[in-house]
């Protein structure tokens, strides 16, 4: 999980639903890495904007990563 103080949103990866597919790594490759069990972590949740790290998390073909802001959920 990240916490991103400049955007002010929460990453959260849901280890158990990714399947390492690295969509989240190509979209944002400064938020996002495969680590060696091809499972996606955040390694840094201000790598990007806001709507990148959604676009990102839009991309994942299993919902496996959820991205909240001071005022609820913004994906999914």
């Amino acid at each position: 999980m990240g916490l991103s103080p400049g955007n002010r949103i929460e990453i959260e990866v849901d280890r158990a639903l990714c399947i390492g597919s690295g969509d989240c790594v190509d979209s944002a490759p400064a938020v996002f890495e495969l680590d060696a069990e091809d499972k996606a972590r955040v390694i840094d949740p201000d790598g990007a904007p806001t709507d990148e790290v959604i676009e990102a998390a839009g991309n994942c073909p299993v919902t496996a990563i959820f991205v909240r802001g001071e005022d609820g959920d913004l994906y999914p």
